[in-house]
């Protein structure tokens, strides 16, 4: 009797730990294709932040690594904006390895992927507001290109106060000719007559 007890506790101790086993398992971070944005963020929201509204692979760095860029959207009583972060997957984990500070912005409506520019030898991220925060009456467009090899995070922002007055501020970090060219070509598809400007623009 004692011995067909002693059997049946242990036989529910295995089928226990398997059960916490499979589910360890389960938790782990699968085999990414880092080209698929939909598997790619999918692991990230369950593994990382699950207020991830963005997420892409890319080989961000010098390394050659693949490496996870992810943002989300922050908006409580104390902060609104957005946030970056670059992830380098381990076995069952996502590792922050730089994120940005928060940035003005929002990911409704917006372009956010990864960019190759000709004299740089790895991916960066782009991020365009497009036209969520335009109005009838003028607005702004906020614009990012993040570099994680350099830490940077290099912006540009548009302000339309009407058909005749369009600034465009280039932050002063950005000393690389094709980003400032890509920024200014950009905005003046749309706005042709826009002016560059020193100093940012603070919309009331």
């Amino acid at each position: 009797m004692l011995s067909n007890n002693f059997h049946r506790g242990l036989t529910i101790l295995l089928l226990l730990f398997g059960l916490v086993s499979c589910s360890d398992k389960q938790e782990k971070i699968p085999v990414l294709d880092f080209e698929n944005k939909a598997q790619v963020l999918d692991a990230v929201k369950k593994h990382f932040n699950k207020e991830t509204q963005a997420a892409f692979g890319g080989l961000f760095d010098e390394t050659g690594k693949q490496f996870v860029a992810a943002g989300w959207e922050i908006n409580n009583a104390d902060d609104w904006g957005i946030k970056f972060a670059f992830l380098e997957k381990s076995d069952d984990e996502f590792e922050s390895i730089y994120e940005t500070e928060l940035l003005d912005g929002s990911f409704k409506e917006s372009f956010v992927d990864k960019i190759k520019f000709s004299s740089i030898d790895y991916d960066l991220v782009y991020y365009n507001s497009q036209g969520y925060f335009m109005g009838s009456g003028g607005g702004e467009v906020f614009s990012y290109i993040i570099d994680l090899e350099n830490k940077q995070v290099y912006y540009a922002h548009l302000v339309v106060e009407s058909q005749t007055a369009t600034y465009l501020f280039i932050s002063d970090n950005t000393k690389n000719k094709e980003l400032v060219n890509f920024f200014t070509l950009t905005f003046k598809k749309d706005y042709p007559g826009l002016t560059i400007v020193e100093d940012d623009i603070v919309l009331d």
